[in-house]
């Protein structure tokens, strides 16, 4: 019995070093952001294909990164292929989700594949539409609008319609114009208005974008739908007819700004030792502070026989001086609006789910310390050395405590926010200069462009700013 004891220790720190090893991707995605603000967008997108197994078990978020950086790079056959295979998991997954808890009640979530999140999913489609169009491929990138739409309809049934990410005003606002580029009016006036609803209900706090709103009062208008314009017109009275200038196309400008931001571990020591008052009131540097707290959850487990550390994720933002840009040309300059803040999303979506992710990281936690309250015990019952069950227990506080890391996975390529820009360019040639702006205005950085602008058309340009 006492050889069998001994192993124990040896055993759980094993684990706990296995456990470790599928939540080291923090060193990666730092050098993939570097790679992304330097516009390194092709050394990115192989960085990250030669890095497929260190995604392990989490593929589709490989899938995501790989459909992020191809399309960055103007890859976008290989971008489409890797958002195709990313819904491919998602549908995957979506049943598996429910049955996912029982194997991560004693380790943590991050030992299950990752399922993705609402507001992940739909963004694919955003993607593969603009992939599409910059191959001049209208109708398919409309069949994303639609399968977006299909996919709201059935975040919508989740939950008896409660689901708490289920409409996206970006989403419904962007789908419109796909729509109005392929020709297909109807659906873009019906994208457009179901818009307007959803920025109100949004979860993000972006107000509806006055360009929308005159897109969807003019189809109205078009389409010979006067109840519905004059509905537009009472909420919106800014509102107003805009028409294409003859000679003209418009030049619709998207900017995927800043990064989303990052989950890292929230902490919570519960113990009864009077020893934790000394490490408890240690003073660190801010720069020493999450290697502090690591050697602190392990020097507690270690003095404390009653022992429990709750780990759950919150979100940090990450640093980015970009808020907004503008963009002069030929006879004028237009400044930029936010149309999505994926920032604001994805904090309330984890905030929504928090209660249900803190119950179960303290059910974890407490079916751990039972574990080893058992097996402690058994080993004071059948060994003469008592302290053969001290050190049985200080080992599964270790054990615990290395192994109670919070999920931290998500979509770490997605944007904090995306800015948008709308302008009328005469038919040919233009060259534009976007400039990025800081919180005050002032200029950070410039671009010069030549976009190709068709007469009647719209033309959508892609851009990604960080500093």
């Amino acid at each position: 019995m006492k050889k069998r004891s001994f192993l124990i220790i040896p055993a759980l720190f094993l684990l706990a070093f296995l456990n470790g090893c599928a939540s080291g991707m923090r060193g990666y995605y730092s050098s993939l952001e570097t790679k992304l603000n330097e516009g390194d967008y092709e050394g990115a997108a192989k960085f990250v294909d030669k890095s497929k197994g260190k995604y392990g078990k989490n593929i589709l978020l490989y899938y995501l990164d790989s459909g992020v950086t191809n399309h960055l790079a103007q890859k976008y056959k290989e971008s489409t292929k890797s958002f195709e295979a990313a819904k491919s998991k998602f549908n995957e997954y979506y049943q598996k989700s429910i049955a996912a808890g029982a194997a991560s009640m004693v380790f943590n979530d991050s030992t299950m594949p990752y399922y993705g999140e609402n507001f992940e999913r739909i963004h694919i489609n955003v993607y593969e539409a603009l992939n599409y169009i910059a191959q001049s491929e209208k109708d398919e990138a409309a069949v994303e609008a639609r399968q977006a739409n299909t996919v709201f309809n059935i975040f919508a049934a989740e939950k008896n319609y409660k689901n708490f990410y289920n409409d996206d005003g970006f989403i419904r606002y962007f789908m419109g114009l796909v729509y109005e580029n392929a020709g297909y009016l109807n659906d873009a006036h019906v994208s457009y208005y179901l818009a307007l609803k959803a920025y109100e209900n949004g979860l993000s706090g972006v107000t509806p974008p006055d360009d929308l709103i005159n897109d969807a009062y003019t189809l109205a208008s078009i389409m010979e739908m006067p109840d519905r314009a004059a509905e537009i017109k009472e909420k919106f009275p800014q509102a107003k007819k805009v028409f294409m200038p003859s000679n003209r196309g418009e030049l619709i400008i998207v900017d995927y700004n800043g990064m989303i931001p990052e989950k890292v571990d929230n902490v919570i020591d519960i113990v009864f030792s009077e020893a934790w008052l000394y490490v408890a009131n240690a003073q660190v540097d801010t720069d020493e502070k999450e290697e502090f707290d690591k050697a602190k959850s392990v020097a507690v487990s270690i003095f404390a026989k009653d022992y429990i550390k709750i780990v759950f994720p919150k979100y940090e933002r990450i640093p980015n001086m970009v808020k907004s840009f503008s963009v002069s040309f030929e006879g004028g300059s237009v400044r930029a609006y936010e149309a999505q803040n994926l920032a604001e999303i994805a904090e309330k979506c984890l905030k929504d789910n928090i209660g249900k992710i803190f119950a179960k990281t303290v059910a974890r936690a407490a079916v751990k310390y039972a574990i080893g309250r058992s097996v402690s015990k058994a080993v004071d019952d059948n060994t003469e050395n008592k302290a053969w069950g001290i050190l049985t227990q200080a080992g599964f506080n270790v054990f615990n405590s290395l192994t109670a890391d919070a999920d931290k996975r998500g979509w770490r390529t997605l944007p904090e926010n995306i800015l948008m820009s709308r302008i009328y360019l005469p038919a040919g040639e233009n060259d534009i200069t976007v400039n990025y702006l800081g919180a005050y205005g002032e200029i950070l950085a410039s671009e010069t462009f030549t976009v190709n602008i068709k007469n009647g058309k719209k033309t959508f340009k892609v851009l990604r700013s960080a500093m």
